[in-house]
């Protein structure tokens, strides 16, 4: 253990707070959890203390102004463990319209925003919860493991291999704009199984190929979705980099 009671703070970045609302969802299990941790600041349970230290913080939303710029590196500093917790906070939410249009300027809001950033483009964070909203029992398997000093891995795997575990028929074939293929995988490819194209919740898979898939669509007579493209050319320049 970290220690007999260890302090735990949950908090919020620009988002919707959907991945909030999922550890909400746990009800009984995360009230059992929570009576072994001192949950030092979580707003919507009316704790707000942000001074911490904290042994385990998990953060959600992703950076869009200075303001969060300065949160986050100052609960690092303050904190032992840092879960960025959802695709916001895993990848800056790289399906996010808003960087993606030239003239966007949501409700002229007062505060200068920049690009949707990832936690880890200002601190360095130790564990990773994906998903859109996060899946509720990652959380709950994750914050067990961490009370226990357990490592867990994030899924290697992309989301056709769950479509493929599941025998479920190839949705790109059927002519929609699925991106499970690029898509990291442990979601149990809960959107494909009723239907429904992966949009890329998750992030991308460690050995996402965009262009190859940009290929499938074309050959399909599928649009390519505008952010496939924009994503293709940071691919692009990441790699040049290295």
């Amino acid at each position: 253990m970290i220690n007999k009671k260890p302090k735990v703070g949950i908090f919020s970045l620009a988002s919707c707070e959907g991945c909030i609302v999922q550890v909400l969802n746990l009800e009984d299990q995360i009230l059992d959890l929570l009576n072994k941790v001192d949950i030092v600041s979580f707003r919507v349970l009316e704790k707000e203390k942000e001074e911490g230290p904290f042994d385990i913080i998990f953060v959600e939303g992703c950076v869009t102004s200075q303001k969060d710029i300065e949160k986050i590196r100052k609960l690092r500093e303050k904190s032992k463990i840092l879960v960025a917790l959802g695709e916001c906070a895993c990848t800056g939410g790289k399906f996010i319209v808003k960087d993606f249009q030239d003239n966007y300027n949501p409700l002229q809001l007062k505060e200068v925003l920049i690009n949707a950033q990832s936690i880890d483009h200002y601190v360095t964070v130790d564990y990773y919860l994906y998903g859109c909203p996060i899946d509720k029992n990652e959380f709950l398997e994750l914050f067990k493991a961490l009370l226990i000093e357990k490592m867990i891995q994030p899924k290697s795997y992309n989301v056709c291999a769950e479509c493929i575990l599941h025998e479920n028929a190839c949705l790109i074939e059927a002519g929609l704009p699925c991106v499970g293929p690029i898509t990291r995988g442990g979601c149990n490819a809960i959107c494909p199984s009723v239907g429904k194209e992966c949009i890329g919740c998750r992030g991308l898979a460690e050995d996402a190929n965009i262009e190859s898939l940009i290929e499938i669509f074309q050959k399909h007579q599928i649009e390519v979705p505008s952010f496939l493209k924009h994503l293709q050319k940071a691919q692009k320049t990441e790699i040049k980099r290295r």
